[in-house]
């Protein structure tokens, strides 16, 4: 997916949000009387798989449930329809802006109370930093995290092999990144060696963990509601040893459209290709040709901090049985997930005694791949040291228009390092002074 693609998701997203700011005084939440209803944005196989664990669910407890049809294409316009209808579900997916703006206009149910009393489910179980993502600066909990998404480097082990270059692992540095696209690309200069499949590598975000990696410091004081906004030699250095990389057609640029990388991949087109765990699922129906493996964020020269994304559900405001409403979430979070992602592995879940059943799917695959992903999403996932993927604040997509005009061209070469860098960070410090 292009970043201008994501930017136009993001925007329908906020677009939402502000639409629903008229009606933030009403939603129906659940009735005692019927039964409990969810959304999701997962395609068919997920969703079946859902189906068939919820049914087992309201069996053994006596609780309805019943899962609402939602399009993928039009998730975020759907569920602004049914908030202001007056019939959203009792809780539905979510992503961690959205719970931070719905929970601003007053709109969600704060679960603070139920997770903290430890009935269904222990705050001490889910993986370190996830929970932080749906606190609101108001101590409020906007949702509950769920998927959680770990990013990475598939790399085609016979390239690497070919080349003489060691594959990616746990503990590869950021030298060890650059140093071996240069190698790539010396070994067969007719392809780019690092496609860039997912907006994070070298966003704002990425370079600003890269500049904590390194000693120095972050981008902004907080991604989830920052107050300060500062741009140091580290950040800088970030942003030019990738300006480099892009230059040299050592990596893809910020305008790629990577729609298609993972089928590149598969086919053995990409070398090294950046991106989730869910792309996992492409290529492996691919059926690629080669054995490939999954290697996680790379470390620096003092710290190595790891990726934290998780998408979550979320209530509205009103619910009339939260209990049951509660009661359905933690059967999902600590036995649901664990039956349908063995099924059908998209993700590990935040709520790590939920996320055996993706380790499980995993291992069903066999190979150096599955076990590679595994054992990334263990280490990401249990890293005390997280940076967080993107800005959570309510004026979080207007950043995106930030990095499309000062952020990227700088990365393209149209304008040199310093000069994107400091009017990326004079564009953030005028978002946040409004």
């Amino acid at each position: 997916m292009s970043r201008k693609t994501l930017a136009a998701v993001a925007a329908a997203a906020v677009l939402t949000t502000a639409g629903l700011t008229a009606c933030s005084s009403s939603s129906p939440g659940s009735s005692s009387e019927g039964p409990v209803t969810y959304m999701t944005w997962e395609a068919n196989p997920m969703n079946d798989a859902l189906d068939a664990t919820m049914a087992s669910f309201s069996d053994s407890s006596g609780i309805a449930v019943k899962r609402e049809a939602a399009p993928n294409a039009d998730y975020a316009q759907k569920l602004a329809s049914l908030i202001l209808s007056k019939k959203a579900p009792d809780f539905f997916w979510c992503t961690a802006a959205q719970g931070q703006n719905l929970a601003a206009e007053g709109l969600l149910y704060d679960w603070s109370d139920k997770l903290s009393s430890g009935d269904g489910l222990e705050e001490t179980k889910f993986s370190p930093g996830s929970l932080d993502l749906w606190r609101t600066p108001d101590g409020e909990l906007s949702g509950i995290p769920t998927l959680a998404n770990t990013y990475g480097f598939y790399y085609n082990a016979e390239t690497f092999e070919k080349a003489g270059i060691p594959a990616p692992e746990i503990g590869w540095t950021w030298d060890d990144l650059f140093s071996d696209l240069t190698k790539l690309k010396k070994h067969d200069p007719s392809t780019t060696p690092l496609v860039n499949q997912w907006v994070l590598l070298d966003a704002t975000t990425g370079v600003s963990a890269y500049s904590v990696a390194h000693g120095g410091e972050p981008l902004v004081d907080s991604f989830i509601a920052p107050t300060e906004v500062g741009a140091d030699a580290t950040v800088r250095e970030g942003a030019q040893r990738f300006a480099d990389a892009i230059a040299a057609k050592e990596m893809t640029g910020p305008s790629y459209d990577g729609t298609n990388a993972a089928a590149a991949f598969a086919n053995g087109k990409v070398p090294l290709l950046f991106g989730g765990q869910w792309l996992n699922e492409t290529i492996n129906q691919n059926d690629p040709g080669f054995e490939y493996g999954f290697a996680p964020w790379p470390v620096g020269e003092t710290s190595a901090p790891q990726p934290i994304e998780t998408n979550g559900v979320c209530s509205p405001a009103t619910l009339e049985d939260p209990d049951a409403v509660w009661d359905t979430i933690a059967y999902m979070e600590t036995t649901g997930f664990n039956e349908s992602m063995a099924t059908v592995p998209i993700a590990p879940i935040a709520y790590t005694p939920g996320t055996e059943g993706f380790y499980e799917g995993l291992q069903a695959q066999g190979g150096k791949a599955a076990a590679s992903i595994e054992e990334t999403a263990k280490y990401e996932l249990a890293a005390e040291d997280k940076f967080v993927t993107s800005f959570l604040a309510p004026w979080a997509v207007k950043e995106a228009d930030i990095e499309k005009t000062s952020w990227n061209p700088m990365l393209e070469g149209k304008k040199s390092v310093d000069k994107g860098v400091d009017e990326t960070v004079a564009g953030i410090q005028g978002l946040m002074a409004k």
